[in-house]
């Protein structure tokens, strides 16, 4: 009997309508020609988008769940004799990569997003700043030190401005394509636990629902 290791992605994106056990998993075994047989295996075929229908499994703009099970069964179905042996996720999303928008659409939206950005920080700074009265502070620390109210802008609040924003890069750890360390940056560890979070929620809602394709 031939061990086959099989390994599950949490969720897999796939460019064509025919997807096959080699666009999902990773598979591993001894025998060269069984293993590109078992990855030649067919998985799920997505309808036409023009065909398709609101009530199918695919109701989800290109998307389903298959669980590992289902897999299980195409391979023995072919090859009884093999061992499976598999790893990784129990739950597969399969999600069919759809058409890139046009360039001047992204541009447009990334412009509009970076605006947002920009103002709402600069909002939430502006009112964090009045809410604990910063500058009446450092007005206390001027003429703490200087012996005289100070008139205008000082050192303090020149000093406080690099230091907000020079804190800000060494955190997120990422300015433009360049990274002050190698380490993931807060950013992308808190998108990654929000892809988590995504896939979770979307497989126990389809799982709810009884719209996943499992073992009959």
């Amino acid at each position: 009997m031939e061990n086959v290791y099989i390994f599950f992605d949490d969720c897999t994106k796939v460019d064509n309508d025919r997807v096959s056990i080699s666009d999902i998993a990773t598979v591993y075994c001894s025998d060269k020609n069984l293993k590109n047989k078992i990855n030649a295996l067919k998985v799920y075929t997505f309808p036409n988008t023009s065909k398709q229908k609101k009530d199918t499994s695919d109701s989800d703009n290109g998307r389903i769940i298959i669980t590992a099970l289902k897999i299980f069964e195409i391979i023995l179905s072919e090859y009884p004799d093999v061992n499976i042996i598999p790893t990784g996720s129990t739950d597969i999303i399969i999600e069919k990569n759809s058409k890139q928008p046009p360039l001047s659409y992204v541009r447009l939206k990334t412009a509009f997003i970076c605006l947002i950005v920009f103002f709402g920080s600069a909002f939430t700074i502006m009112a964090f700043n009045n809410d604990v009265q910063v500058h009446d502070v450092f007005a206390q620390i001027y003429e703490l030190f200087a012996g005289k109210e100070h008139e205008g802008f000082t050192i303090l609040e020149c000093s406080y401005s690099i230091g907000l924003g020079a804190g800000i890069l060494i955190f997120y750890n990422h300015f433009g394509k360049r990274k002050l360390s190698k380490d993931p940056t807060p950013l992308e560890i808190e998108m990654r636990l929000y892809e988590n979070d995504i896939n979770t929620t979307l497989i126990d809602g389809v799982k709810r629902s009884n719209k996943h394709i499992d073992v009959n």
